[in-house]
């Protein structure tokens, strides 16, 4: 089902929200990505941007590479991290963890990766805005363990100014365990971590991420519903699922938005945090989800996800 248009006001039924699974990547304004475009001299079309029922991980993907690509400036980083904290605000958000990937950006920009953590950090710090700022650093896994190793170490010279770290990218094509050397110092550091999986893979993904890695929160996870086993595993151990509904059905991790998988977690009690994903490629604001996650499961589990969301979070940073 394509998502209704983005609005300025939120749910009146929500209370206080916190998003913990938002990419600073994914949240770039169309109409930046539009100015951005036409400074190259180019003329693009909303669906570059913006997301369909692509029905696949890879093309959702591709939303993100084309308007982060066209952001290559130090200044574009800058602006588009205070951008995005004013868009979490407008949508009456008080907390928000804002993930995003130096090694990423600095691929598709050129710029120095240590540099982009510097210039994003810095836009969070001192935002002005009535919202708690945590900041995720996120470390690629496609460039293999090697790559992972060193993109850690740069993002724990920086760990004063982050709340967390994650892992992503291709779940198939990189097994788990080989980045659990990269992540012990992470651990070692008091760094919490959160991993996707069970978005493009299946409950063997969200089995060995726990397994290896040790995170208190998965990304996604949803097709951990497929495993009874598994889901009394997380409830076990407190393991919170960042579930992303409008992102889930795009990417085809759900199969559609009546079946996601959502009252199956639910129903076992598993751990639940509502996010966002990407919210400009996925053309939705956190009030929204909540409006679909009240539609699946009822306004009294609605209340208790919302209120676990804050329960769950890394911490605090970057306060205004």
């Amino acid at each position: 089902m394509p998502a209704a248009p983005l609005s300025s006001s939120r749910s009146l039924s929500a209370g206080p929200m916190v998003d913990l699974h938002r990419h600073l990547e994914g949240s770039i304004r169309p109409s930046t990505a539009y100015r951005l475009a036409a400074r190259a001299g180019a003329r693009p079309s909303r669906s570059e941007f913006v997301a369909g029922c692509e029905g696949d991980l890879l093309p959702y993907l591709a939303k993100i590479d084309n308007a982060a690509t066209l952001a290559t400036t130090l200044d574009d980083w800058w602006w588009i991290t205070r951008e995005a904290l004013a868009d979490a605000c407008d949508d009456g958000l008080t907390a928000v963890e804002l993930r995003f990937s130096p090694q990423f950006i600095a691929a598709r920009t050129g710029l120095d990766a240590g540099a982009v953590i510097d210039t994003v950090t810095g836009a969070a710090a001192g935002h002005g805005l009535p919202i708690d700022v945590g900041l995720i650093g996120i470390v690629v896994r496609d460039e293999g363990p090697e790559s992972a190793e060193r993109q850690m170490r740069r993002i724990l010279r920086r760990a004063d100014r982050l709340v967390g770290v994650d892992l992503a990218g291709d779940e198939a094509g990189f097994p788990v365990a080989q980045f659990a050397p990269a992540f012990r110092p992470a651990h070692d550091a008091g760094l919490p971590v959160t991993v996707h999986a069970g978005e493009a893979a299946g409950p063997d993904s969200v089995w060995n991420a726990v397994r290896h890695l040790g995170p208190a929160r998965i990304g996604h996870g949803v097709r951990a519903a497929e495993d009874p086993r598994l889901l009394d595993h997380l409830v076990a151990r407190g393991i919170t699922l960042e579930v992303a509904v409008t992102s889930n059905v795009q990417t085809g991790a759900a199969q559609d938005r009546r079946r996601h998988q959502l009252a199956s977690l639910v129903a076992a009690d598993v751990p639940v945090a509502l996010c966002t994903d990407n919210p400009s490629v996925s053309n939705t604001r956190l009030s929204r989800e909540f409006d679909i996650a009240r539609e699946l499961v009822g306004a009294e589990a609605v209340e208790r996800i919302r209120r676990h969301g804050f329960t769950a979070r890394f911490g605090r940073s970057a306060r205004g």
